[in-house]
């Protein structure tokens, strides 16, 4: 793994991070009218319009720790998830940090017996560990399978 560029968020008292290659902007949830999906899993905040394209829109803290919070000030992250493009709400997001190799541990070496797909690395500075999340698999592949065919950004032809 080389130097990771990373966009560092919070969720409640954790710091977490996706590498910026996945980021395609960030936006505050005030700015946005929350369209709510009928029959949605509870990760599932709704739809928003983001210039002109509809995003689904999930709640971080909702798909990892089940706790039902969302504020006007929750920030979302627009990121790249394979073929489409989703919102993710975190509490804030910080930073812009670059984390060298050494500086970072494969998940695969510190959590055994416990769901951690979403966990790529876990990063570290001098003042704090950072999760490195793998966006590709915030979604399972059922999630992934009923949600890529309505929000895809590429056209069948």
């Amino acid at each position: 793994m080389p130097n990771m560029q990373l966009v560092v968020f919070q969720l409640g008292d954790q710091y977490y991070a996706v590498e910026i290659d996945y980021v395609n902007g960030i936006n505050k949830v005030k700015d946005f009218n929350i369209m709510k999906v009928p029959n949605a899993p509870n990760f599932v905040e709704g739809l928003i319009n983001l210039r002109g394209k509809i995003l689904p829109l999930y709640n971080l803290r909702k798909r990892f720790f089940n706790e039902d919070f969302l504020s006007k000030d929750n920030e979302i992250l627009v990121v790249r998830m394979k073929d489409i493009m989703v919102g993710l709400i975190v509490d804030e997001v910080f930073d812009i940090i670059s984390l060298e190799e050494k500086d970072a541990e494969p998940a695969t070496n510190l959590f055994l017996g416990i769901d951690s797909r979403f966990i790529s690395h876990i990063g570290k500075t001098e003042d704090q560990m950072i999760i490195i999340l793998d966006v590709p698999n915030i979604l399972s592949q059922t999630e992934q399978q009923e949600i890529t065919p309505m929000f895809s950004t590429e056209k069948a032809t």
